[in-house]
This record gives C-alpha cells, sequence and structure tokens, in this order.
C-alpha cells in the first residue's frame, strides 16, 4: 500500500512539473495615447517574474486604447511575438 501511495504521488509530481506554462500577460490604459508610459509600468510588472515585458499590440475599447504586454525570458524579448 505504501509503495502504491509513493508511486502515485511521484506520477502526479512528475505530471504537474511537465506541464506547460503560459507567460504571465498585463495591459495597461493607455493615458493621452502615451503608451511609453505603459511600457515602463509592464517592465516593473515583469520583473517580480524575473522576466521582462514584451509589448503585443493595442486594443480599442469603450474607455480607450488599451496596451497589451506579455512577461517573457529575457533570451525571448527580441523576437516577434506570436500571431493569434
Amino acid at each position: 500500500m505504501r509503495v502504491a501511495a509513493m508511486l502515485l504521488t511521484t506520477v502526479l509530481l512528475a505530471g504537474c512539473a511537465s506541464a506547460p506554462t503560459l507567460p504571465p500577460s498585463i495591459s495597461y490604459r493607455v493615458p493621452d495615447n502615451n503608451v511609453a508610459i505603459t511600457s515602463e509600468e509592464a517592465q516593473n510588472y515583469c520583473v517580480q517574474f524575473d522576466r521582462v515585458a514584451r509589448y503585443q499590440g493595442l486594443q480599442t475599447t469603450a474607455d480607450g486604447l488599451v496596451a497589451i504586454y506579455s512577461c517573457v525570458a529575457p533570451a525571448d524579448a527580441d523576437r516577434a511575438p506570436a500571431t493569434q
């Protein structure tokens, strides 16, 4: 019984370790059409994940423009964003 429980725990942990994770993303309302302000805020947010902010684009909402960023590994920061 003990061996079965240990085997089950090992399988569950292995499954968790191999699960892909998506980088965090964040969006900010763009004040006065100045995207540069949101870039700094996004960088400050992503640093807590040891990542850098990559600009994904703008979205128009009823409240105005929203800048969208993904937090990516520093090595991936210069790559073109994935198209959706």
